[in-house]
C-alpha cells in the first residue's frame, strides 16, 4: 500500500504539535535543529569512471548521539521513513538502491509510537549508470535525504537535507585509483545482473 509523503507529513505534523505541548520544557530546550542531527557524506569506490560505466556509490549518514532516524522500512504509517530522493530525470540512471535494513532495530516507544530505527552510522548503497556520451569532467547529481529524527522522548519535525554527488568522468585508458575500501571492499566490482526495480537485489560491496 503506497502513501503520499505530503499526507503522512500532515499527520505527523499534527502529532508533533501535540508532542511539543506535553514534552517537558527541559527536554525541548536540549533539542537541536533537524538539519544538525545528521552529517551526510558521499563516497565512490574509485577516482574516475568512463562514459557508459556502471558504478557503485554510497551515501554515508552519521547520526548524532542520543538521536535515531526512522528506518526506511518503518511499518507505522505515522512515522516518516528515511528516504533518499534521486532525480527522476537526468544523465545518470539508478537501477539499484539498498537501505541498511540489517542495521534497523526496534526502538523504545516515543510518545506511544514505536518503529524500526537507525542509530550511529548507516550506509545507503546505490548503483548508477553513466550515459554513453558523458564528456570527461565532473558530473554533479543533486539528491535529498528525507528523514525524521527522534530522541527517546520526542520526534523532531521531518526534514529534507540536500546533498550532491560528484562523479568524475574520465577518458578511456585513464588510470584510476581505488577509494574508500572501508565501504566498498578492496576490489569493488559492480554487481550483475541489476534489479531494475531498484529495491531488492544483492547488496554491492561490504560493510555498512
Amino acid at each position: 500500500m503506497s502513501r503520499s509523503r505530503s499526507d503522512v507529513v500532515t499527520v505527523v505534523l499534527g502529532c508533533i504539535l501535540l508532542v511539543a505541548v506535553f514534552t517537558p520544557l527541559g527536554a525541548r530546550a536540549q533539542l537541536v535543529k533537524p538539519e544538525k542531527v545528521v552529517h551526510i557524506t558521499t563516497a565512490l569506490p574509485q577516482s574516475g569512471f568512463v562514459a557508459g560505466a556502471t558504478f557503485q556509490a554510497a551515501v554515508v549518514v552519521d547520526i548524532l548521539d542520543g538521536y535515531h532516524l526512522n528506518a526506511h522500512g518503518v511499518k507505522d504509517p505515522t512515522l516518516i521513513p528515511t528516504d533518499l530522493e534521486l532525480p527522476e530525470e537526468g544523465p545518470v540512471t539508478w537501477p539499484f538502491v539498498r537501505y541498511p535494513e540489517d542495521r534497523a532495530a526496534p526502538g523504545v516507544p516515543v510518545q506511544g509510537l514505536v518503529g524500526e530505527q537507525y542509530q550511529g552510522r548507516i550506509v545507503i548503497r546505490l548503483v548508477g549508470r553513466l550515459p554513453a556520451d558523458a564528456a570527461p569532467g565532473p558530473l554533479k547529481v543533486a539528491m535529498k535525504l528525507h528523514y525524521q529524527a527522534c530522541t527517546d522522548l520526542v520526534c523532531l519535525i521531518p526534514f529534507g537535507k540536500e546533498l550532491e554527488l560528484e562523479i568524475p568522468v574520465v577518458a578511456a585508458g585513464t588510470r584510476v585509483e581505488p577509494r574508500h575500501p572501508e565501504i566498498f571492499g578492496q576490489r569493488p566490482v559492480p554487481p550483475e545482473p541489476f534489479d531494475a526495480t531498484g529495491r531488492d537485489g544483492p547488496q554491492p560491496g561490504t560493510g555498512g
